[in-house]
């Protein structure tokens, strides 16, 4: 009842904790490191001790009463390890399995709305986004994917715990202070690690007050994992001693009985006076069912003779070329079969393929490669037509390994920046514009149309092409239109100036046309044709001999230069009657030329009048009217006729007293020309006088009171 139980763990051949379970019906005393009194009576007790080369550490776990000594649970789920997770996101790490990013975002002025600052990789740990001080602008955070996690889809989210990312994201908004000092702005924390990207936004509304940021990422491998690969190179290639064949090291195997048997008393003679071998001998000597000795251990067998090791070896050679020139590359050495004999390279299928040891890595040019500028997508112009601005962001970026990470602007300040703006136009902003008034109408009478010019302008005034003005906009750009009822009339020139003949009787001749009223040419005109040709008399002629010429044809050209031709005869003239005469006759006269060239003129207008109207009055003064048209050689209506040459459009007529009458009353007039009868004076010819014979006798009797 009075004993004193002392239990000492072995912790060079222990690694992993001990723990001792048993019941005690007595107080014991527990050492070391202190003696404890416990109740006298009996209940069950539970020691751990973890494997340590320090003193043991004792944990009592009493169900009624706890005698534990005051300790903490570490991130390894052992009481009292003091194992905490580092910022590497490692359970008892010393930092070196990561690297720090940080930087901050201090542009002040970016557009409207969302703006991406950085993207967060897989890996990242330890994640703190701090806004230096409170403003109106908002953080956001969306996954690589594009789902919103924070502040998305133009929508505020209240402050609290949000998951992405695999980690959890704790979003704070600024709160004013109590003592007037200035506000703190938004953050964004996360222990991580992240298992995917995400992306941080700035929602922007008014100049920026800065956004610092940080976080871990892993590197690839700790400096000392790379050495143990080497270390243990150097064991596999050391001699061996004893030329015995080498084993693998079997010191860590233990053997483990899970009854209780009490230790042998610890004395000075019974802690030296057994050799490992010894303790293995009896080990291996004891008979089966007996219990082993709880410190004994398996040692390795040097009883293989030499000839069993192969005389072909792996070994490793020179470094493979770096794969990258800066930012962490990887190397590895040439894997070689050799004879272990003569140090000679053989083919690799003389080396056992399954011991072939494998590839290992080595980081080289590990120095950083330079930074550089990484420019964000254009965004959309900032006018839907016309000259408008795009904007990017840029960042200054610097590689490592196979990523590249967002780094301060200052590493760039030896770059030239790419252009942050650049001009835009997805369109012109094109629209209709009436150039013109309505044209005329097409027609003088009846249905016709008229124009007017519509043209597609751009908004510096220029005419484009109708394809960039909207279609369905378009003015009209023609229309029917109305002349009324289409009349026709007769229409006739002068008479010409000349005679035909230079004495006796001859003709004058005149144009008439049967026009509409616009001065268009066909359609059928009421009444008779107006005569086109009169006679004339120019006095009596001497028998003379003469060149007869008819008068020329017509120009071969209607315009510009031609050619006319014409019969020539000689001819006898005998007053107003001309016989043809032998030609010899006007052998001695120069006879005029039968071709000759002709030059018309540009087509120009001329006057045209119908017939007068017939007299308002028989007698006393009555009053006549025609009308005149200016026409071009094509029977167009024009304005460029002489006003000095327009011919009268009213004239008197019958202004000889109404008295006296006329006895005979068969004497009338049976022609609608008459007047021109006696203006051309054919009164004096039966025929005239006796179709026109009012206007004759009237005539008369004028030329007797004068």
């Amino acid at each position: 009842r009075n004993s004193t139980i002392t239990i000492l763990p072995v912790s060079h051949l222990l690694p992993f904790p001990l723990c001792v379970s048993f019941s005690l019906p007595f107080s014991p005393s527990i050492l070391p490191p202190s003696t404890l009194p416990l109740p006298s009576s009996q209940f069950p007790i539970s020691l751990s001790f973890p494997v340590s080369p320090l003193p043991p550490l004792l944990f009592l776990n009493v169900p009624l009463v706890s005698l534990s000594l005051p300790q903490t649970e570490g991130c390894d789920g052992v009481l009292g390890s003091g194992l905490v997770i580092d910022r590497c996101g490692q359970c008892g790490g010393r930092d070196l399995s990561c690297q720090k990013l940080s930087g901050s975002f201090q542009n002040t002025s970016v557009p409207l709305g969302y703006h991406r600052i950085l993207d967060i990789p897989p890996g990242a740990t330890a994640i703190n986004i701090t806004e230096r001080h409170a403003s109106s602008n908002y953080l956001a955070l969306r996954s690589g994917t594009g789902v919103s996690v924070v502040n998305g889809r133009w929508a505020v989210d209240p402050p609290g715990v949000y998951e992405a990312g695999g980690t959890t994201f704790t979003y704070t908004r600024p709160r004013a202070l109590s003592d007037g000092q200035e506000d703190r702005g938004e953050t964004l924390t996360a222990p991580g690690p992240t298992t995917t990207q995400l992306t941080l936004y700035i929602i922007f509304h008014r100049q920026n007050p800065g956004i610092d940021y940080e976080f871990y990422i892993p590197t690839e491998k700790k400096a000392e994992e790379r050495e143990r690969p080497r270390e243990r190179e150097r064991e596999r290639e050391r001699p061996r001693d004893g030329g015995r064949a080498p084993l693998r090291d079997t010191s860590s195997l233990i053997v483990t009985v899970e009854d209780p048997i009490p230790p042998p008393p610890i004395s000075s003679s019974s802690s030296s006076s057994s050799s490992p071998a010894d303790r293995w001998t009896a080990e291996s000597s004891r008979p089966r069912g007996s219990v082993p000795n709880r410190n004994a251990r398996i040692p390795p067998r040097t009883d293989l003779p030499l000839d069993t090791q192969s005389p072909f070896v792996w070994r490793r050679g020179g470094l493979t070329e770096c794969t990258a020139s800066c930012g962490k590359g990887s190397q590895y050495r040439a894997i070689l079969c050799i004879n272990r004999h003569s140090d000679e390279e053989v083919p690799d299928r003389k080396c056992d393929s399954a011991a072939r040891p494998s590839p290992e890595e080595e980081p080289c040019n590990t120095h950083p490669c330079p930074a550089f500028f990484e420019a964000s997508s254009w965004s959309e112009c900032s006018v839907s037509c016309g000259m408008g601005v795009q904007q990017r962001q840029l960042q200054c970026r610097q590689s490592f390994g196979n990523r590249s990470t967002m780094v301060q602007p200052q590493r760039c300040s030896n770059l030239t920046p790419p252009d942050l703006t650049q001009s835009c136009q997805l369109r012109l902003c094109s629209h209709w514009e009436i150039g013109t008034d309505w044209s005329s109408c097409s027609v003088d009478c009846g249905m016709g149309k008229r124009t007017r010019n519509v043209r597609c302008v751009s908004d510096h005034g220029s005419v484009v092409n109708d394809k960039e003005c909207n279609s369905r906009l378009r003015p009209q750009g023609s229309e029917d239109c109305h002349m009324g009822p289409c009349v026709t009339n007769w229409y006739f020139t002068g008479w010409s100036n000349t005679c035909s003949a230079p004495c006796g009787p001859g003709v004058q001749r005149r144009e008439v046309l049967c026009l509409t009223r616009g001065g268009r040419e066909g359609g059928e005109c009421l009444g008779d044709k107006p005569a086109d040709m009169k006679a004339c008399n120019g006095g009596p002629c001497a028998p003379t001999y003469m060149w007869y010429s008819s008068p020329w044809g017509q120009c071969s050209a209607p315009c510009g230069n031609g050619t006319q031709r014409r019969d020539i005869i000689c001819v006898e003239k005998m007053g107003t009657d001309f016989k043809v005469a032998p030609i010899s006759q006007c052998a001695e006269l120069e006879k005029p030329p039968s071709v000759q060239t002709c030059a018309m003129e540009a087509c120009q207008p001329q006057w045209f009048t119908t017939e007068w109207s017939a007299c308002s009055r028989s007698c006393g003064k009555g009053l006549q009217v025609r009308e005149v048209r200016c026409l071009t050689p094509d029977k167009q209506h024009s304005p460029e006729c002489s006003l000095t040459d327009k011919p009268d459009q009213e004239q008197l007529c019958n202004t000889i007293p109404c008295s006296p009458q006329v006895a005979d009353e068969n004497c009338r007039d049976r022609r609608h020309n008459c007047v021109m009868v006696v203006q051309a004076r054919l009164c004096v010819y039966s025929y005239y006088k006796t179709a026109c014979c009012a206007s004759c006798t009237q005539s008369a009797q004028r030329a007797k009171r004068h």
